[in-house]
């Protein structure tokens, strides 16, 4: 450890020892909204280049005299200005949309835009503006569903909005929606994501090579910002679809002589309407099902160099069966930020956070209803310092403290006769990080990133810790391969404010790029993270009802080790690019759950889940073509990802649930003309991991299934074509509206969501028991067409 931070800060002082005196600092916005513009290419005639923060802010270190500054992005013209500075000077930048070439990437070499120039390696972004072209289920845009088709990522099946990144579970993503954690990112149980395409503005996924900025999951971190709205003049635009609609405004605050606004807001909504559709069949007529959401942002530039934003996120569904079952859920977050940018060379941002997601489950059966609810809670504030040391050197650092409370469960009466109530034990806990991150150009070919981060993590009382009687929760029966429950012996209070179990660790990151020539570049990376919250469940993806836990006396932080190497290529002045990146990623106290195991209505689910270690290695492939009427990629993924757990499959690997050797997506963006634009994405896996019965036996009158080892089979191969047609007013035209059209599932493919097994048959519309043991394919949809309204005001 003292060998690693001594280098760290001899290469630090090598890098800014010869810091050039002058410095251009600024911002870089869009000319027609005031939007600030993250991941803008600044760079200079001399070589010496930056990329713009999430604030849009940029900082070169020049030296006196006559430079050609060139700011490039992506669907932007490129400014190409000449400066003569003898002093620090603050230059902010305003670029233009490229109406003419929307649908191609103009790069003119700008340092670090590419990604073979780029140090960050396992890393993708998608636009706004390329989320709305992509076809979608129901015509609605998603974010979750389009990340899917990168490769290295998968989801359970189309009902989904967990995903699984290089063989990971879906609780070990961090999503975040402006610094603020999403802990359920589904809609309608999984056909739609929280996120509504109209307000995102860029979305970044991070699958490894992960910076030291972040922390507390193991598989990636997806990164979604919000607009920031108009700083020019008030304007909205709304969708109208089969299933839902939506609906933005946004418009400037505080305008001056000019007609620039010293800030701006932003607010979207959405509301579906299912429901109102279920009159059409008596049989459904009083069911609820419905889903709605509210994003807020706004922003103040209090002078120059200050500036505060703040966000909010607020969503609800609701599906009830009357008397019978009812369940709602819902996000609710909200990010207060101040920004400071002290000098030229020092860049500050502190946030305020707040997050909530809370669930309830009704049981309107007469004579014993209840209701079930839960929810977890917390509180960070995470203040960061960029120090832009020199023009081959940029430092980040700073600290993230969080507060967790988890509501496990409170069962009440909903009748005031029901006998059942019951109020499980909140938990606390506290999780800290201290982190530095670093990027140095050692040469014109090599760049390296390295950083360092220290987390740790206290379980809190207020709380009762049950104690066994051998120490641990479960004991291994290795005759009968099962786990046995051991005996409760008493408690141990631990008061409010006192520590029941505390974990630290350091978790080093590392990333490299070698400049092979200026097409071509070798990547390499490792990070280590730690995970000390667990989502306890026993489905293959997410739902509403699952319970997280913080790590304890019983249960340890999961913490992985990934390596991975890469290579890089543009081809054809930039039409293509290409990469291929192989990865092996090491796991520690993986969890999964018993055999048998009950985590429904449990407060003790130390008893329930086992842990181990695992493993997934793979080899991603993409090719983008990024110019020209066509334009789309190609991504696939050859992988394996295995659990080994003393008690599972006689203690050897089996595969978990996230484990696809074969994942294929092909997208494809199509401009004939002004008017139509086309897309089309086809996708194709093998079949995810399931366990079935392979007999039955009949023991004092009870039916029981024999099961094949854990995972074991495996559901069949899944593919689907999707297809999507927009038509645009014409450009002489005062209209502002367009017509989308799309198709999911154009040839109707049964995918399999399941296999479940019955004794009972169809027979003239009758269910019959027939005393034969027959396999059903579950399949939530079948070919879906849709069309959405879409118009501006």
């Amino acid at each position: 450890m003292r060998k690693n931070v001594l280098m760290f800060f001899l290469l630090l002082s090598f890098f800014c020892y010869g810091q050039k005196k002058v410095t251009v600092s600024g911002y870089v916005e869009d000319k027609k909204t005031g939007e600030k513009l993250l991941g803008v290419s600044v760079y200079s005639s001399t070589k010496v280049g930056n990329t713009t923060n999430e604030y849009g802010y940029y900082s070169l270190s020049l030296e006196e005299g006559k430079h050609t500054l060139y700011i490039s992005f992506i669907g932007y013209k490129t400014i190409e200005q000449e400066i003569v500075i003898k002093s620090n000077t603050i230059i902010d930048f305003k670029l233009e949309e490229n109406s003419l070439i929307l649908e191609e990437v103009v790069v003119n070499k700008p340092k670090g835009e590419n990604k073979v120039r780029n140090v960050e390696m396992s890393v993708n972004t998608l636009k706004a503006s390329t989320l709305k072209k992509l076809p979608a289920i129901l015509g609605e845009p998603d974010v979750i569903k389009s990340i899917q088709l990168l490769p290295g990522v998968s989801s359970t099946n189309e009902a989904s909005s967990g995903f699984n990144v290089r063989g990971g579970n879906a609780d070990q993503n961090l999503i975040l929606l402006d610094d603020a954690t999403i802990y359920n990112a589904s809609h309608l149980f999984g056909f739609f994501s929280v996120f509504n395409s109209d307000a995102i503005k860029d979305v970044k996924l991070y699958k490894g090579g992960i910076p030291s900025s972040f922390g507390g999951r193991l598989s990636s971190v997806l990164d979604v910002r919000q607009k920031e709205g108009n700083k020019r003049k008030f304007n909205g635009e709304a969708g109208v679809g089969l299933i839902l609609s939506r609906l933005l405004v946004e418009g400037p605050i505080k305008k001056d002589s000019l007609g620039n606004g010293r800030g701006s807001y932003m607010f979207a909504g959405r509301r579906s309407y299912v429901d109102a559709f279920t009159f059409l069949d008596d049989e459904f007529k009083d069911n609820v099902l419905f889903f709605y959401d509210l994003n807020l942002k706004a922003n103040y530039d209090l002078d120059k160099k200050n500036k505060l934003f703040l966000s909010g996120y607020f969503g609800r569904d609701r599906f009830e069966l009357p008397k019978f079952l009812g369940t709602s859920w819902g996000n609710i977050v909200g990010t207060l930020r101040w920004t400071n940018s002290i000098n030229e060379n020092l860049f500050f941002q502190s946030s305020f956070i707040f997050s909530n997601y809370d669930y309830s489950l009704d049981n309107l059966r007469s004579g014993s209803e209840f209701q079930w609810n839960s929810n977890i809670t917390n509180f960070n504030f995470k203040p960061k310092l960029t120090w832009y040391a020199s023009s081959k050197a940029t430092i980040k650092g700073g600290i993230d403290f969080t507060s967790y409370k988890f509501n496990p469960g409170e069962i009440s009466s909903l009748n005031g006769s029901s006998i059942i109530a019951q109020k499980f034990q909140n938990n606390s806990a506290l999780e800290n990080g201290l982190y530095i991150d670093a990027e140095f150009d050692l040469t014109e070919k090599l760049n390296i990133q390295t950083g360092f981060r220290f987390s740790n993590f206290m379980r809190m009382g207020n709380e009762n810790i049950r104690l066994y009687a051998t120490g641990s929760p479960l004991t291994y029966d290795p005759i009968y391969g099962v786990y046995e429950e051991n005996e409760v012996i008493g408690e141990k209070n631990y008061g409010s404010g006192s520590i029941i179990k505390q974990f630290n660790a350091l978790e080093p990151r590392f990333s490299l790029r070698y400049l092979l020539s200026d097409q071509n570049s070798f990547k390499a990376s490792y990070n280590r993270m730690y995970q000390y919250i667990h989502l306890v469940t026993n489905t293959t993806s997410p739902t509403p009802l699952d319970v997280w836990t913080p790590s304890g006396p019983y249960i340890r932080p999961q913490f992985a080790d990934q390596v991975a190497v890469g290579y890089f290529s543009k081809i054809k002045e930039d039409k293509f690019d290409f990469s291929v990146e192989a990865y092996y990623k090491k796991l520690s106290n993986v969890t999964d759950f018993k055999d048998g195991a009950d985590l429904l209505f449990r407060e003790d689910v130390e008893t329930q889940i086992i842990q181990g270690e695992g493993r997934a290695y793979g080899i991603e492939f993409l090719l983008n073509k990024n110019k020209g009427n066509l334009t789309g990629w190609l991504s696939y993924t050859i992988s394996r990802s295995e659990n080994r757990i003393n008690g599972i499959n006689n203690g050897e690997f089996y595969a978990n649930n996230a484990d696809q050797l074969h994942r294929l997506n092909l997208v494809g963006l199509l401009k004939t003309n002004t008017r139509w634009d086309f897309g089309g994405v086809f996708t194709f896996s093998t079949g995810r991991p399931v366990t079935y019965p392979t007999g039955r036996y009949e023991q004092n009158g009870l039916v029981v299934a024999d099961y094949s080892n854990r995972n074991a089979n495996r559901l069949p191969v899944y593919h689907r074509l999707d297809i999507s047609a927009t038509l645009n007013p014409k450009k002489d035209s005062n209209r502002t509206g367009k017509w989308i059209f799309s198709i999911a599932n154009l040839y109707n493919r049964q995918n399999a969501a399941s296999i479940f097994f019955r004794e009972v048959s169809e027979v003239n519309g009758v269910e019959t028991a027939t005393g034969n043991t027959e396999a059903t394919r579950l399949s939530f949809f079948g070919i879906v067409p849709s069309v959405t309204y879409e118009f501006k005001f």
